[in-house]
């Protein structure tokens, strides 16, 4: 017997400078790939396991729709992973910080470890390094579904936006392990 994984390869379209604060998300718009590969419902493509919301407005808040936030299947294990693509700051100060969140209650979870991408002290004042990953294991059924998102944890002053269309845009692969 064969064991099928159920995936998502998505990444943001267009470079977020907008919701960059803290308690804020990535906003992954576009998936890559996908398998299965079905339109569950309107505004979320993905598969069995998994969806992403790719068109509801964008909140912050816990437990809400929002466009960046994958729904998953409980009962699974899922790896997590992220790429933050290029990041740009106006300065040369602080760091952004990035963690996987469950945000199905009002109260979100944070998921494994933090990732800090600390700005250059040099005239680009820009850095685009390292990847943020975790494995998570929601449980209940497969009836339940969980909200999971890329919380930006800390932002400093300095920060400006993810993603570049030349440079880098953030992704993101969500699957079943």
């Amino acid at each position: 017997m064969t064991l099928t994984k159920d995936f998502i390869f998505a990444r943001l379209a267009t470079t977020q400078s907008t919701n960059v604060g803290a308690a804020d998300h990535l906003k992954f718009d576009t998936v890559d790939f996908s398998r299965p590969s079905v339109a569950q419902v309107t505004g979320a493509l993905g598969g069995a396991a998994i969806s992403l919301d790719t068109s509801t407005a964008y909140v912050n808040t816990s437990g809400a729709a929002a466009i960046g936030r994958f729904s998953v299947r409980g009962g699974k294990l899922y790896k997590l992973e992220c790429s933050p693509g290029y990041l740009l700051f106006s300065g040369a100060t602080g760091a952004a910080v990035l963690q996987w969140f469950d945000v199905t209650g009002a109260a979100g979870v944070a998921l494994g470890s933090p990732l800090q991408l600390l700005s250059l002290s040099d005239a680009t004042a820009e850095l685009s390094n390292g990847d943020l990953w975790t494995m998570y294991a929601p449980g209940g059924g497969q009836n339940d579904i969980f909200l999971l998102e890329v919380q930006i944890v800390g932002a400093p002053v300095a920060f400006t936006s993810f993603g570049s269309a030349t440079k880098g845009q953030p992704t993101v692969l969500v699957e079943t392990y």
